[in-house]
């Protein structure tokens, strides 16, 4: 039987295919669709109430990214090698947040400083709470400030473009109580170096965290 997918289109601020190639996207990388699924473009016209354009355009784009592969007079299907081009693109994503975080540490005022102390405060509240989704929450907020701190529009819209894998990786790192610790040891030890201004410390922290987080995630 046929799994379906139901996504609400907004066409305020994105495109009806970018809005349909994010909610594809989202749902392969959690598993909705197993390897081998075959995605059938009317089908997903029908439920996205679209024509089968803007289909075929976000297929191409997942195409791109590997999580999904063309076969002539067959069809698209969900590749077989999806978790390896997860594990692929947070590596690029390590190094985009790395060059981020050296750059936040450059770049920094003290009121930025406090915002971003702030949001190490809480996760410690958190982290001895044991509350995942809050503490997941504060950890999206504070890779989005160093990103923001950075003042790099190139990184920012990077790393906002594979939202769907970081998002991915940190529901499944932090599903584990194990990791809170770690990670909010490699976080606070992050902000210590952006408010000491070592650029190198800094981005090399921020690289090896993002790469050790998607390693324990996906292994």
């Amino acid at each position: 039987m046929e799994k379906e997918i139901h996504r609400k289109i907004s066409l305020q601020s994105r495109s009806v295919r970018d809005l349909i190639y994010e909610g594809l996207k989202e749902a392969i990388i959690n598993g909705e669709y197993e390897a081998g699924y075959h995605l059938r473009e009317r089908k997903l016209a029908n439920e996205f109430n679209v024509s089968t354009t803007p289909i075929k355009e976000a297929f191409r784009l997942l195409e791109n990214e590997g999580l999904v592969v063309t076969q002539a007079r067959k069809g698209t299907f969900v590749s077989d090698s999806v978790m390896r081009s997860v594990q692929e693109i947070s590596r690029v994503r390590a190094a985009l947040e790395g060059v981020a975080a050296r750059f936040a540490a450059l770049k920094r005022t003290e009121e930025e400083l406090k915002q971003l102390e702030a949001i190490i405060v809480q996760m410690s509240k958190f982290t001895k709470e044991k509350n995942t989704q809050q503490l997941s929450e504060s950890n999206r907020l504070f890779h989005q400030l160093i990103r923001q701190f950075a003042r790099n529009g190139f990184i920012y819209k990077q790393v906002e473009a594979v939202h769907s894998y970081d998002q991915f990786i940190r529901n499944k790192a932090l599903s584990d109580i194990v990791e809170h610790e770690r990670a909010y040891e490699e976080h606070y030890e992050i902000f210590k170096m952006i408010e000491a201004q070592d650029i190198n410390r800094a981005e090399d922290l921020m690289r090896n965290h993002i790469i050790r987080s998607a390693d324990f995630a996906l292994h």
